[in-house]
């Protein structure tokens, strides 16, 4: 027992000893300032304006979002809240990664793929800290939009397009806007479009009535954001812009 008993403080001298080892050898604990901005990414904060704003959409994600330099899909991203009722809207997009190189506006699909860009800017990485975008306009009736989320995406161009077109009706890009507004239909009396008019707009009727021409086009159209697009655009007078 003696023997045990004398043993004891050079043990404690051990433990004492490879403890203050183990803490030596742990980090601090301290967090970099280096370290966080690489690994949590920069901040960015906008505020948009958006003209038309009860064309915010129902059946798209409005998106701000970072995007590396190709690719359909952000790194990283936020719904745009719905604006107030001058239309305007502040927005911060956190922790952007190192491979993102520009920021976009959009709306994206249910996949997160986009679909339509309203603004896209490359991200400044020479100043450090977190960005501030100066206040931005963006229109919600661009005719660009009525372009490629209706012409384009549900395929009318696929009949309507080359010298002539089905119906003698091309919707193709630049062509589209001259053919449509106040462009007497080949199948109506009515023209095709009529500004502020949307009852009186053969386009309307072609979408919406089946019964109006002998190949129907009807549920062509299957998002109804893009279709009440179509009838908001001709109200306000079909904007080109």
């Amino acid at each position: 027992m003696l023997s045990v008993i004398g043993k004891l403080p050079s043990i404690s001298i051990l433990l004492t000893t490879g403890l203050f080892c183990f803490f030596a050898s742990c980090d601090s604990g301290d967090i970099h300032e280096s370290e966080y901005i690489h690994d949590e990414g920069v901040t960015l904060s906008a505020t948009f304006r958006l003209n038309y704003p009860e064309l915010y959409p129902n059946d798209y994600n409005f998106t701000f979002g970072a995007f590396a330099e190709t690719g359909n899909s952000p790194l990283v991203s936020v719904n745009l809240p719905r604006p107030d009722d001058e239309g305007n809207v502040d927005i911060t997009l956190e922790n952007i990664p190192e491979e993102a190189t520009r920021i976009r506006l959009c709306f994206t699909d249910m996949g997160r793929q986009v679909k339509y860009t309203f603004f896209e800017q490359t991200i400044d990485r020479t100043s450090s800290g977190d960005i501030i975008l100066p206040e931005k306009e963006i229109d919600l009736l661009d005719y660009n939009r009525i372009q490629q989320l209706v012409f384009q995406q549900y395929n009318c161009v696929s009949c309507h397009q080359g010298t002539s077109g089905s119906a003698n009706l091309l919707l193709t890009e630049g062509e589209s806007y001259r053919q449509l507004v106040n462009h007497p239909s080949t199948r109506s009396e009515k023209l095709r479009v009529v500004p502020y008019e949307p009852d009186s707009s053969f386009l309307l009727d072609v979408v919406t009535q089946s019964e109006v021409i002998s190949y129907p086009h009807t549920g062509l159209i299957t998002r109804n954001d893009d279709l009440e697009l179509l009838r908001f655009w001709i109200g306000k007078g079909c904007p080109e812009n």
